[in-house]
């Protein structure tokens, strides 16, 4: 499809967004939001607006980002409603296996914590026990013990968003629904449906906003549409339009069929009209009525009654005007709708927020903010047993016990340890009864005492919109996903009540789970480290870098591993291809493009080859670049026999046999028609310079969203789409769909390949789900490490089955020439090796589908490196490098780590990068992070001095958050570490506390320095260990290490002196000194200068005693022919 007639397909986006959300008033605001109300505006315009404004502006959430997220969030969410009659040729079950629920809860839960998008709730009439809710993604769902369990009742129809329904309230199997524009209709509780009305009604797209039965006649039937008012007398057989125009809600008197109201909203105002005949005809009714003035607008009204005051009307208007906008007022009739009091909030209709004119629309719990989302959250009830309790739903929950003159908010929207939480976005809110049900963007919420506790019931509803998402190769059950409105969604096994975890909090997108590490997970907030017990927190760490995320299908990036090493992950972020080699804790840039970095794939037989897609702009131009060693080079593979359309996105896969064989899908941004038709799946075995279209029929008016290879099958891959799942392998002429017993209209946002079970995982706008491969395939070997480089300091490698095999019949045959052990069984081994070298790897592994053999040369490394100091040559590490830590230093695997950041203002009150720990962000009192240097050699002689020099600087929080630093030293290439200095708190700031994430100022740097001399350091081979010790403080920085000599002695000079000897070091107290010298002088002091013994030595060979002394760290001074010979004891 060109883009010509891409405007077509976004006039119906505009319609289906448009059914919940109204556009808000625009003047004065950025080009961006004008531009986005426009009824045919260019997407791609819009976007190029709204960055361009938000690289000069800081960021700040109102109304118009809030409906940015939405629409951009509407245009990858809209299907194709596929009604082909496709079947799967396999018996194989997709089975849902969460989110379905939330632990409320548990430690690390999300400050707004949440599960499912649901739009309304009804309660059955004549059995309480039956509801049903609709959602924003996942359907219709029904209860039959008052929400103690939910079930999905349109699995069978390709039906995503369900805002308004209807219950008979003769019998409760009989139900209405809205949904792609029409009405459905089910005599069933859902087993069957059928779209009702007749040709005319359903002639038109409908968005539907309201359904309601006449209470004392089943037949009559009223819809209130964008389309206008219509009404039913055969059950929805035909309708008959009683009014056009856009119509938002409809109630019924209390105690008389006959009355009825109805809002109608109209340019920029909302209208109330009462019928006295049953819907038959309608009058307006203005008198106090809602009336802004020219550039003021009020489009959205809720209206509510109760039995106890049956002629009482109370309206919820939102809108803008006098210089505010969110709650334009609370109105209240007596009179049937004739006539109307303003009665809240403040003296005038919406109005700058103050203590006396609270937004009852905002996002804060005192009413102090303006705006909020109030054409898109907006709920009313009133209690049927007193008309003054009145129930107001926005963003927060809101109530007033005296008609609506005051309010107040039980629970912030951010309060879920306060018994009147509910989550954020509140859609319905219903009385049945005694029951109270609100139907939020976080799930189904409930209350059987007017409010005062409010629990959440919706177990069972998978309706979690994953935007991202994840699981472990090692264990499947650990799974996690960003999420539309709720935050972070994790599975830890079983760990949690009804197994998932709402963390972080607000809309989230990544989601990815370490291979090699299977605690281990990444999501939009930080790297995670599963505690595996509810009560007790997820540790975290911090991401120095965080791949590209977008809403936009095809624009993000994603975390992929290199096959060979789980902590080497390449990411884009922007534009650049990133490198880490030390599990996210730093990256350094491996090539930058022109263009924002999209998908990344690293080939698996030969990771030096490395396919990376780009993304330009909305229309602008999508590439595939390769590139055959490491990413020093990269070819343009970008496929030319496309249709033309060349601006859809690709995903990328690749074969586990073959580094140039792989698979792309085109992936549009757009749904509701097929982009790509006829050219959606492409194949090349010459690695992208030629392509096969791997395209059928079968794949006409799919929308796909990823694409992902089975590991040792023939070729096979899975292709996700906005509907369903398909697959092909190369012995199939055609694509066969997957989907039994997947729900229709299911997007794939990832599938995840779970070879250990022969499962795969499907991550979707409607939760979870899993299914037993398409077929069963042999085995793929794919040997990996923890790393590959190795030296003294590390001279162990715990190797990891990266392998595509079964676990339930896996056998595992590995080879370590050279290592220590040099074959094992085991599925993750330890090897140790002991001297520098290269050395190879194999692995055979076996299940019950076959064998396979992966051989690796030079795969470990083991390299050492000195760094010599004399009186000229100095050690320097400034942190300049992009790479972090420096080449040979290393930053061991911990909760937290040192990483590097560029600050304005260093040392020299000039712009440069450091070294730097996060206390300000990581909660791990008392762990430690360490930075150890590579070896140096330092300087000796008789009058030598090694000073160690740094510049530090740190603010602390305040009095109590107390981190530490400490610097160790080690002469055994760590095997074991004295320490030299330490400081804590207040005696380690530099500046006055700071009480918020803190940045270094112009004179805010001090500058330490340690003679190791002093501590015997005189020739000795010797690591540095800077050391971190987290109290959830505050940021703590250094740069500039440096090590200089003075009176360094020459060769020459040394070895005038050399025939000298202190043996054993370390002992148990008793030393031997060993030397050609006679009279020699010497003392024995300890760390803090006192002095403990003195003498003489005559002889070649003296034995001197300090057994008697503490174990620890000593001096020893030699004086010999007028120079000074220091060196260090050490009593074990």
């Amino acid at each position: 499809m060109k883009r010509t007639l891409l405007f077509i397909l976004i006039c119906v986006n505009f319609s289906l967004k448009g059914q919940i959300e109204m556009t808000y008033k625009s003047n004065n605001s950025p080009k961006w939001v004008q531009l986005m109300y426009l009824e045919n505006t260019d997407v791609g315009s819009v976007i190029e607006e709204y960055n361009k404004f938000y690289k000069k502006n800081k960021f700040i959430k109102n109304k118009h980002t809030q409906y940015y997220k939405r629409w951009i969030r509407s245009l990858s969410r809209t299907t194709n409603f596929n009604k082909k009659k496709l079947k799967s040729k396999v018996n194989n079950q997709w089975e849902c296996i969460g989110p379905w629920d939330f632990d409320k809860d548990a430690n690390s839960r999300s400050y707004a914590p949440g599960s499912a998008h649901v739009y309304t709730v009804e309660q059955s009439k004549s059995n309480s026990n039956i509801l049903y809710a609709g959602t924003a993604t996942a359907g219709a769902w029904k209860t039959e013990d008052k929400g103690d369990n939910w079930n999905l009742i349109t699995s069978n129809i390709a039906l995503n968003r369900v805002y308004a329904l209807e219950i008979d309230f003769i019998n409760p199997e009989i139900i209405y629904i809205s949904g792609n524009g029409s009405i459905y209709k089910s005599y069933d509780s859902g087993n069957n449906w059928a779209i009702i009305g007749d040709a005319n009604f359903n002639s038109v797209n409908h968005s539907v906003k309201d359904i309601k039965l006449n209470p004392n006649n089943n037949l009559n039937i009223f819809i209130a549409s964008s389309e206008g008012l219509f009404r039913s007398v055969d059950g929805g057989n035909n309708f008959t339009s009683v009014m056009n125009g856009n119509f938002l809600e409809i109630e019924f008197h209390p105690n008389s069929s006959d009355t009825m109201y109805f809002i109608k909203q109209i340019n920029d105002q909302t209208e109330f009209y009462r019928s006295n005949d049953g819907g038959n005809t309608l009058s307006l009714f203005t008198n106090g009525w809602p009336t802004p003035s020219v550039g003021e607008e009020q489009k959205r009204t809720e209206i509510a009654v109760s039995p106890a005051s049956p002629n009482k009307i109370v309206a919820l208007a939102t809108g803008e005007a006098n210089g505010g906008s969110g709650l334009y007022g609370i109105y209240i009739s007596f009179d049937k709708g004739e006539n109307w009091t303003f009665q809240c909030c403040g003296s005038q209709p919406a109005g700058i927020p103050s203590t006396t004119n609270i937004n009852l629309m905002g996002w804060q719990p005192d009413g102090s903010d303006d705006g909020g989302q109030y054409y898109y959250d907006l709920a009313l009830a009133v209690n049927p047993n007193n008309a003054d309790i009145i129930h107001v739903g926005g963003v927060n929950h809101w109530v007033s016990t005296d008609g609506g003159i005051n309010f107040s908010c039980p629970a912030k929207w951010s309060e879920p340890h306060k018994k009147g939480y509910v989550h954020a976005d509140i859609h319905d809110i219903n009385y049945f009864g005694n029951d109270l049900w609100f139907a939020c963007d976080g799930g189904v919420f409930y209350s059987d005492n007017a409010g005062d506790s409010i629990y959440k019931k919706q177990y069972g509803i998978a309706g979690t919109d994953f935007w991202g998402f994840g699981a472990g190769f090692k264990d499947g059950n650990v799974m996690l996903g960003g999420t539309y409105h709720n935050g972070t969604l994790l599975k830890d096994g079983s760990t949690y009540i009804n197994d998932w975890l709402c963390t972080d909090g607000g809309d989230n997108i990544r989601g990815f789970v370490n291979f090699g590490l299977p605690r281990v997970a990444y999501s939009d907030y930080n790297g995670k480290i599963l505690s595996g017990d509810r009560n007790i927190d997820i540790n975290t760490f911090s991401l120095a870098k965080k791949p590209n995320a977008s809403y936009i299908i095809g624009e993000s990036s994603q975390m992929e591993f290199d096959p060979r090493c789980f902590n080497w992950n390449y990411i884009g972020e922007d534009s650049t291809l990133w490198l880490s080699k030390d599990n996210a804790s730093s990256y350094s840039p491996v090539h930058h493009f022109d263009h924002k970095v999209t998908s990344i794939e690293v080939a698996w037989s030969n990771p030096n080859v490395i396919y990376v897609s780009t993304w330009s702009s909305w229309w602008g131009i999508k590439k595939l670049w390769r590139s055959d060693d490491a990413g020093k080079n990269w070819i343009d593979i970008t496929p030319t026999n496309i249709n033309g359309q060349d601006w859809i996105p690709y995903d990328i896969t690749i074969s586990s046999n073959d580094a140039h064989t792989l698979w792309i899908a085109r992936c549009s941004m757009y749904g509701g028609v097929q982009d790509a038709k006829g050219y959606e799946v492409f194949k090349s075995i010459n690695g992208g310079l030629n392509w096969i279209n791997w395209s059928t029929p079968t794949l006409d008016d799919i929308n796909a969203t990823n694409i992902e290879h089975h590991r040792g099958s023939d070729g096979g891959v899975y292709l996700g789409t906005r509907d369903a799942v398909y697959y092909r392998n190369n012995s199939m002429s055609d694509w066969v769909i997957f989907d039994n017993n997947l729900p229709k209209s299911t997007t794939s946002t990832q599938l995840i390949p779970y070879y250990r079970e022969g499962k795969l995982f499907n991550g979707t706008n409607r939760s979870a789900y899993q299914i037993d491969f398409y077929e069963n395939s042999a085995p793929s070997a794919q040997i990996a490490a923890n790393k590959l480089e190795i030296n003294c300091l590390n001279d162990s490698v715990q190797f990891v089955d990266h392998s595509a095999v079964r676990h339930n019949s896996a056998t595992w045959q590995w080879s370590f020439p050279g290592g220590n052990p040099s074959s094992s069984n085991l599925e993750n081994p330890k090897v140790l090796y002991s001297s520098p070298g290269s050395y190879d790897v194999s692995l055979t592994v076996t299940d019950a589908y076959g064998s396979s053999t992966q051989n690796y040369n030079n795969f470990i490394t083991y390299t050492d490196s000195v760094y010599l100091i004399t009186n000229t040559d100095e050690f320097y590490q400034g942190f300049d490098a992009d790479i972090f830590p420096p080449n040979a230093w290393e930053t061991p695997a911990a909760s937290f780590s040192w990483q590097s950041i560029d600050v304005d203002t260093g040392i020299n009150c000039i712009p440069t990068k450091v070294a730097y720990v996060n206390h300000y962000w990581i909660d791990q009192i008392g762990k430690e992070a360490y930075l150890i240097s590579n070896k140096i050699k330092l300087g000796n002689g008789t009058s030598a001095q090694n000073w160690l020099v740094y510049d530090y600087a740190y603010s602390g929080y305040a009095s109590g958050y107390d981190d530490g630093f400490r610097i160790d030293i080690s002469t055994d290439c760590g095997a074991t570490w004295d320490s030299i200095f330490g400081a804590i708190g207040p005696d380690l700031q530099t500046t006055a506390y700071v009480g918020s994430a803190w940045y270094p100022t112009c004179g805010s740097w001090d500058t330490d320095s340690i003679n190791l001399s002093n501590w015997g350091l005189n020739g000795d081979t010797i690591m540095i260990r800077f050391v971190a010790i987290n109290d959830y403080g505050n940021r703590f920085f250094m740069d500039n290490v440096k090590i200089n000599g003075l009176n360094i002695l020459s060769i020459n000079e040394l070895q005038k002196i050399n025939n000298f000897e202190v043996f054993p070091n370390p002992s148990k107290g008793t030393f031997r000194v060993k030397s050609n010298h006679k009279n020699i002088e010497f003392e024995i002091y300890t760390t803090m200068g006192k002095l403990i013994e003195r003498g003489i030595i005559n002889k070649p060979t003296k034995t001197i005693s300090l057994s008697n002394q503490k174990k620890g760290i000593y001096f020893i001074q030699f004086k010999i022919e007028n120079k000074i010979i220091q060196q260090k004891l050490i009593i074990q």
